[in-house]
C-alpha cells in the first residue's frame, strides 16, 4: 500500500511540475523609476523552451532590449535592464 501511495504522489508531483507554466514578459521596463522600454514582441523558443521578450525604448535615447527567461522564470540571457526573474503564468506553455 505504501508503494502505491508513493507512486500516486510522485505522479501528481510530476504532472504539477510539467504544467507549471511559462515565463511571462513585463509590459514595460523601468530605468531610474521611469518607463524606458515597452514590450513589442514575445515568443517561446522551441529549441530550448526560453521565453523571449523584445522591447523598444520610449525615450529620446531609444534602443532595443531583449530578455530571455528559462522555463523556471530566471533570466538566462539579456540586457542589464532585464528583471532577474519573470512571473510565471499558470496555463502552461
Amino acid at each position: 500500500m505504501l508503494t502505491a501511495h508513493f507512486t500516486i504522489v510522485a505522479l501528481l508531483t510530476f504532472l504539477a511540475g510539467a504544467n507549471a507554466g511559462c515565463a511571462t514578459c513585463d509590459t514595460t521596463l523601468e530605468v531610474n523609476g521611469e518607463v524606458a522600454y515597452e514590450l513589442v514582441n514575445s515568443y517561446m523558443k522551441y529549441d530550448n523552451g526560453y521565453t523571449v521578450c523584445e522591447y523598444v525604448g520610449t525615450t529620446e535615447l531609444g534602443g532595443k532590449v531583449t530578455c530571455e527567461y528559462g522555463n523556471m522564470g530566471w533570466l538566462e540571457d539579456g540586457d542589464r535592464v532585464c528583471p532577474q526573474f519573470s512571473e510565471m503564468d499558470g496555463d502552461g506553455c
